[in-house]
């Protein structure tokens, strides 16, 4: 493991260990009305790259939630525990990338 990837794996896990789960930011998702499951929201998305972090692998509905982002930011506005949701997605999406490349 590089020193690239053990940051980015701190990251997450210590982003994504900050959502209580509120959903405060659910109403806000462009994506969330679209999907087929909650994982097309903001929760859901922290949840999966929580996942992926701890687990070192992704699975088919864990790249739907972090794919389907827009990262819009607009989860981040009414997030209680101030969590950079944006910068959780695109660093879980750069470890799907590496982990295929493996």
């Amino acid at each position: 493991m590089g020193e690239g990837l053990e940051e980015t794996l701190e990251f997450l896990k210590v982003e994504t260990s900050k959502c209580i789960y509120c959903g405060f930011c659910e109403p806000v998702c462009p994506t969330l009305p679209f999907g087929r499951h909650r994982g097309y929201g903001p929760r859901g998305r922290v949840f999966s790259a929580r996942l992926v972090a701890l687990d070192g692998k992704a699975t088919e509905g864990d790249l739907e939630s972090l794919y389907s982002c827009l990262l819009c930011g607009a989860c981040m506005e009414v997030c209680p525990a101030r969590i950079d949701i944006v910068s959780v997605v695109r660093e879980a999406r750069a470890l799907i990338t590496g982990m295929n490349r493996l």
